[in-house]
């Protein structure tokens, strides 16, 4: 299958190693197995953007492709790495929300102002560390979309699938050290020669102190001289600051994705 956006393609590796991938004639059904509310794992993949009239025919893809009873989400994508946004507003209109990210790319990177030289990393290895990351990225989360307790559950199985990719070689999960203490994290695993990262975090007591841009080019750094690829990709939050946080290390804005998604709120509490 031909996928344009480079930032799905990319989550694919996660796809792929844990969950399935299929295509039809419409659309591509893109399932995570061990975690299937998490909303932007679990989702349909659009050949073309919305248009007006769709909304009906997407929730009944939806429910087609996913019957598990204890999901409470639906997402929706569409393949247009120019950030096309479509017609979605009968989408915003019955309680999704829009989600607008920009894709970044790397070849090479460079020390960021603000480089804390203090900060130091090294892949995680023991189970306190990993609990350590799980707990910074819990306080991390926004919690108007899901609570502590979602946030922590969500967390806990994503991290259990990215354990058993660093155990089969596929990538490695990095610790921002600062003064001996783990302040932040980050995942990074590849395929083909491309780096895909995965959730920045940086503990909220530590923010401020370019932890975040000292982590981001201390494990490209380590990636291009150690794992064998030639390009690094990262997807963030076209509105949100951390994407100014990457363009600081040498990442260029490259494409932009959309999609929309609705979750039973009353099932995240």
């Amino acid at each position: 299958m031909h996928i344009q956006s480079l930032g799905y393609k990319t989550n694919l590796i996660f796809n792929n190693y844990d969950g399935s991938v299929t295509e039809n004639k419409r659309y591509i059904t893109i399932k995570t197995r061990n975690n299937p509310n998490f909303f932007w794992g679990n989702l349909l993949l659009y050949k073309q953007p919305p248009k007006h009239g769709d909304l009906q025919l997407w929730k009944s893809d939806f429910k087609k492709e996913f019957t598990n009873p204890k999901i409470f989400h639906m997402t929706f994508a569409w393949d247009c790495p120019d950030g096309n946004l479509g017609d979605h507003s009968e989408f915003i209109a019955d309680g999704f929300e829009l989600d607008k990210s920009v894709v970044l790319t790397s070849q090479s990177v460079s020390k960021p102002p603000k480089f804390n030289s203090q900060v130091s990393i090294q892949p995680l290895k023991s189970d306190d560390d990993f609990e350590k990351i799980i707990s910074t990225q819990t306080s991390c989360g926004n919690k108007e979309i899901l609570s502590e307790k979602s946030w922590e559950s969500f967390y806990r199985a994503q991290m259990l699938q990215y354990k058993k990719m660093i155990n089969d070689g596929l990538g490695h999960w990095f610790g921002a050290y600062l003064n001996n203490e783990l302040v932040g994290g980050l995942g990074l695993f590849f395929e083909n020669n491309i780096g895909r990262f995965q959730q920045v975090c940086t503990a909220p007591s530590y923010q401020g102190q370019g932890a975040c841009r000292s982590l981001v080019y201390l494990a490209s750094q380590y990636a291009f001289q150690n794992m064998n690829v030639d390009t690094l990709v990262m997807v963030a939050d076209q509105e949100y600051h951390a994407a100014k946080i990457y363009e600081s290390v040498g990442f260029i804005p490259t494409q932009k994705q959309a999609g929309v998604c609705w979750w039973d709120k009353s099932k995240t509490n």
